[in-house]
């Protein structure tokens, strides 16, 4: 059983029509994180086994959106695709502007 490490919690403030979203992130080592968001009354969680970042805030701002959807997504339903693009695009742009990551637009081909 792995053991928590560290938790940290982002808030990330209402933008582009998204309300505000809460990460919260527990690393427990070696390139393994746990990733939860929560927004409005929903949340999705997502383990990661090998992320190949030290942090996984690194990670969030550099991967394609459309990887981080698919990864926190519990159905294939439009409506929750779209709304997470949303959730994930503003985390993204978050991480990026608090200088995790690579600064790039990232485009998500539908």
């Amino acid at each position: 059983m792995n053991t928590v490490k560290q938790t940290r919690i982002h808030r990330i403030p209402a933008q582009k029509g998204v309300d505000p979203i809460d990460v919260f992130i527990d690393w427990y080592g070696d390139d393994q994180s746990q990733v939860t968001i929560r927004c409005w009354d929903s949340a999705w969680t997502s383990y990661w086994g090998a992320h190949g970042h030290q942090d996984i805030e690194n990670y969030l701002a550099e991967v394609h959106n459309c990887s981080l959807v698919n990864r926190f997504a519990r159905t294939q339903s439009p409506r929750e695709l779209k709304w997470l693009k949303g959730i994930c695009e503003s985390i993204q742009f978050f991480f990026q502007e608090n200088d995790f990551g690579k600064k790039e637009e990232k485009e998500c081909v539908a």
